[in-house]
């Protein structure tokens, strides 16, 4: 089977670069190239590609822009940007891929692997999807992707009490009392959750700051979240624990 692909891209370095590197790909077709946002949508609808690879920023638009205006996305995406920190940990949040510019030719055969897995396991396009409800959405209805072993589960991040590590794992407790664990690191999580008044207070916990009901003096201290559980704070960030909940 040959997959359709289309490039959105108005760089044209970058157009010879990744139709460089999909030519050297026989099970996929390079079979447009737009240069903007304005003939995007008439080049899908008449080439209905399987794969978009897609630059974010579009002067004077953004590729958002145009998704945002779609009922349905029948297609699968992979953003090409370059450092821009929103962008970037929207993708994460959403594990949706993308690329840094310049690509890395090794990146890009990861991405199509990634890709290939989704299409033969029958996964939707509830990524993407998830992507632009949470670019639209205020901050705390924001969700994150939590890998499962079928795919992906969407939580909403106001809804996360706390993480705890368990080596490469891990457990996600949910104010509905749900546990949840996940093949992520306790760094990966803190990594996206940080800006969401999430605070690492011990080497294996990560706390909402939302859902402390107390903190009792210690050596380090103990905090006690809403879920009835007690949660110990390290000698070494608990000055900056205290810092961040005054």
């Amino acid at each position: 089977m040959k997959y359709k692909v289309l490039i959105l891209e108005d760089e044209m370095h970058a157009q010879q670069t990744l139709a460089g590197y999909l030519d050297e790909h026989a099970d996929f077709e390079l079979v447009g190239i737009a240069n903007g946002i304005g003939e995007v949508q008439d080049m899908v609808d008449s080439l209905q590609p399987d794969l978009v690879f897609s630059d974010v920023m579009l002067p004077p638009y953004t590729s958002f822009d145009w998704l945002q205006t779609l009922d349905h996305i029948s297609f699968e995406i992979i953003f090409t940007t370059s450092f821009e920190e929103f962008a970037i940990k929207a993708f994460r949040l959403a594990a949706v891929d993308y690329l840094l510019k310049p690509i890395d030719k090794s990146e890009f055969e990861g991405a199509l692997d990634k890709f290939r897995q989704k299409k033969k396991s029958g996964e939707d396009t509830g990524n993407l999807v998830q992507l632009i409800n949470n670019l639209k959405e205020k901050t705390n209805q924001t969700r994150i992707a939590l890998p499962t072993m079928t795919g992906f589960l969407f939580v909403a991040i106001k809804d996360i009490v706390r993480c705890e590590s368990d080596n490469t794992y891990t457990t996600f407790y949910m104010s509905d009392k749900r546990k949840l664990v996940v093949s992520k690191t306790l760094k990966d999580c803190e990594q996206l959750l940080q800006d969401y008044r999430f605070f690492r207070v011990h080497n294996s916990h990560l706390i909402n700051l939302e859902f402390i009901t107390e903190y009792i003096k210690g050596e380090g201290g103990l905090v006690k979240m809403v879920d009835g559980s007690h949660v110990d704070v390290s000698r070494r960030r608990k000055e900056e624990f205290l810092k961040v909940i005054r």
